[in-house]
């Protein structure tokens, strides 16, 4: 493997990428041979061996450019690895555990092809009592991370690559019954599907400073609604295929609605790109969710606007991170400042499904230098760096990233895709990666498939099928092995690359100053131009100053948010103020506790729990004039910490008897920490004018993913009036 043969594919003064060798300052790795992979990292040298015998069953991969057939054959063996005796995948080699989110990407990534059996398994071992688990995350999981959904994701992709029936039947029982249980704990009167992002889910990486567990419950984020607009979407579409097309039509009804409330709540100011999240309070964060962007291309939410959002990624020298701008008060990577190479490969996806070969360049440079650098398919890196070392959190042969490793050649650089009933080849080979590449073996449903793909480009010129001239369409129901050749040509006249935005960081969200009614003060941003100013959810004022007179007030209920500017970035939006008008807000105190109410409260605090002496707690009665009014409780949730578990408190709001809505409890602070209390999030009700008893209750419907452990402790319960 002489310098003179080697092939670049990708230089950016970063780093330095050829056919058998990568080079960046302080790093060097070199396939010495087809099964040796030599690093050298500041004076220290090791040696990676790759197997030269693929795992059982697995498909091959042959390529005039070496890097890709060794960077294949390492993902193989790593998937192999992370599949357990029992025939489950675990989510890498410093996890064991099966984790929904992780296995439904994966198997939409790679491993649906790859290890289908394995696949299955898993996918199956993640439904419980007939629902898909919630992984554990902020706050304790559901229904404070709603995420959930992406298990159709990978149950779709496993049905295309099987066709069996049987198993797309059980899947329709599974996420029906999973978004029946969100339809009876979520808000009904919202399109939107509350819930932090999808995977970002330590709320210190990626949310404003001051978002409580309870406040992202109540928040909408874009990557999780996407999620949700593809599982009704893909549910409408299991349902058709078992001919129950009147079953299909409810959830693509609900699908299209979700679709256009994406459009209508995330687009930003700009149109350029959508936002990562819209809080409570009806704010739109802005930032790039990279992930979220991808998905919305490839699920065709994002219409004729696919290339243009994947244009407006910002790039960092090593891949596409994370989210932009980066959460400048955070300065350790992990969802910040951070590139994963399963986003990466969605990414790639997006572009190829695009047929932006520019774009599918670089993030297939991305996904092949990491592996090169580390001599595994890591978790995550430095955005900035392109270094594992001294992120938060990391693991060698992350499952999806494994898998989308894999995916890379599956879906972009042999290009299958499924139409209906049928198989397309569609590769995108970009110009740096042009030679003859081979993917054999790869089984089908009922065929195998040897796909052989010279030249480069996105346009095919030529196919020969068994030796015939064909086309590159393939019925799903065809037997047998087929041997498909095609030939690439380069579009003619191709269109300059756009020179994508370099990733920043955000400034650092305002802090209140003693503001009032009559004037909000806050204090300065280092960085900042000038400043925003909302009024329920809607632009207000910008100034230069850090303040801002009010003219009087005569709503009952009013809301204020700032956010820093300069030329070149934003902040998250501040804390709001909150403006109540003199006797608009009510504190009630907790009053008796019981099945029957037969226990008096002490101290002005109740524990509750699932026992039956604990199933109800009723708060003294309060006379309120007709109107509009937000409920919120004062409580503790120790049982875990704010980031990790699933023991997120649910209890039914009761007013008069009457069911108001599910109120949402989770981790308010660290385990054992039950002295410390948060405010919940706010649920709305219509009252008319007399007198009202509230009560909290445990219901069948407050059941939360633990299904044991669902506690908290209580005082005051707050009502305000907004209207």
């Amino acid at each position: 493997m002489a310098a003179g043969q080697e092939q670049l594919l990708f230089d950016n003064g970063a780093y330095r990428l050829t056919s058998t060798r990568l080079e960046q300052p302080g790093l060097v790795a070199e396939l010495v041979s087809p099964t040796c992979l030599r690093i050298s990292r500041e004076g220290a040298v090791r040696e990676v061996q790759i197997p030269a015998a693929l795992p059982e069953g697995c498909a091959g991969v042959r390529s005039s450019i070496p890097v890709l057939q060794a960077m294949y054959t390492l993902a193989a063996h790593e998937l192999q690895a992370n599949i357990t005796p029992e025939g489950v995948m675990l989510a890498g080699a410093s996890w064991s555990a099966v984790w929904t989110r992780d296995m439904a990407f994966a198997a939409a990534l790679g491993t649906a092809l790859a290890a289908p059996e394995a696949t299955r398994l898993s996918l199956e071992s993640r439904v419980r009592d007939g629902v898909v688990l919630q992984d554990t995350g902020t706050g304790g999981g559901w229904p404070v991370s709603t995420d959930r959904v992406v298990w159709a994701l990978g149950a779709w992709a496993l049905y295309q690559a099987q066709g069996d029936k049987g198993w797309l039947s059980w899947c329709t029982e599974v996420l029906s019954a999973t978004l029946a249980q969100d339809a009876a704990v979520l808000p009904a009167d919202k399109v939107l599907r509350p819930g932090e992002t999808s995977f970002i889910d330590w709320r210190e990486q990626s949310y404003p400073d001051w978002m409580t567990p309870a406040d992202i419950a109540a928040s909408c984020a874009f990557g999780t609604n996407v999620l949700h607009y593809i599982c009704r979407q893909l549910l409408a579409r299991m349902l058709r295929e078992l001919n129950r097309d009147a079953e299909a039509a409810t959830y693509a009804e609900e699908a299209a609605a979700l679709g256009a409330a994406i459009k209508e709540n995330f687009r930003s100011a700009g149109g350029a790109h959508y936002g990562i999240m819209r809080t409570a309070e009806g704010y739109l964060d802005d930032r790039v969710d990279s992930l979220a962007t991808a998905l919305a291309v490839l699920c065709g939410l994002a219409g004729d606007q696919g290339t243009a959002l994947l244009q407006h990624l910002p790039r960092s020298p090593f891949g596409t991170p994370v989210f932009t701008p980066y959460k400048s008060r955070q300065e350790k990577a992990y969802h910040n400042r951070s590139v994963w190479p399963f986003v990466e490969a969605y990414v790639l996806m997006a572009q190829a499904e695009q047929q932006n070969a520019e774009g599918a360049a670089f993030s297939m440079a991305s996904l092949l230098r990491a592996a090169m650098a580390f001599g595994s398919n890591k978790e995550n890196f430095h955005a900035e760096s392109g270094e594992a070392g001294g992120t938060i959190q990391n693991s060698d042969r992350q499952l999806w990233s494994v898998a989308g490793m894999l995916g890379m050649y599956y879906y972009a650089l042999f290009g299958i895709q499924y139409e209906g009933d049928n198989l397309v080849i569609a590769p995108c080979v970009p110009r740096e990666y042009r030679g003859s590449h081979w993917l054999m073996g790869l089984r089908i449903r009922n065929m195998v498939l040897d796909i052989h793909v010279n030249g480069y480009g996105t346009e095919v010129w030529s196919v020969m099928v068994n030796g015939k001239p064909d086309s590159p369409i393939i019925p799903l129901d065809t037997e047998g092995r087929i041997q498909i050749e095609l030939e690439l040509m380069p579009a003619e006249g191709e269109v300059a690359p756009v020179q994508p935005t370099a990733a920043q960081e955000d400034l650092s969200e305002p802090e209140w100053d003693a503001p009032s009614a009559e004037l909000l003060r806050w204090h300065p941003v280092p960085g900042a131009d000038s400043y925003n100013v909302f009024r329920n959810g809607v632009a207000f004022s910008a100034t230069l100053d850090c303040q801002c007179a009010l003219p009087p007030v005569k709503a009952l209920y009013t809301e204020y948010t700032v956010q820093a500017v300069n030329a070149h970035t934003s902040s998250c939006f501040s804390k709001p103020f909150e403006y109540v008008q003199a006797g608009g807000r009510t504190m009630l105190k907790p009053l008796r506790i019981g099945e029957q109410g037969e226990f008096e409260v002490e101290q002005g605090q109740a524990w509750l729990d699932t026992r039956t002496c604990t199933a109800r707690l009723d708060y003294e009665p309060v006379n309120l004039e007709a109107g509009t009014y937000a409920v919120r409780v004062f409580y503790s949730n120790a049982t875990n910490s704010l980031r990790d578990g699933d023991t997120c408190a649910l209890r039914e709001l009761v007013v008069d008897g009457e069911s108001c809505g599910v109120m949402l409890m989770p981790h308010n602070t660290e385990a054992g920490c039950w002295e410390d209390y948060a405010r919940s999030a706010a649920l709305r009700v219509e009252l008319p004018a007399g007198t009202h008893q509230f009560s909290l209750c445990y219901t069948t419907r407050c059941a939360n993913t633990n299904g044991s452990v669902n506690q908290c402790m209580v005082r005051n319960l707050e009502i305000t009036r907004l209207a």
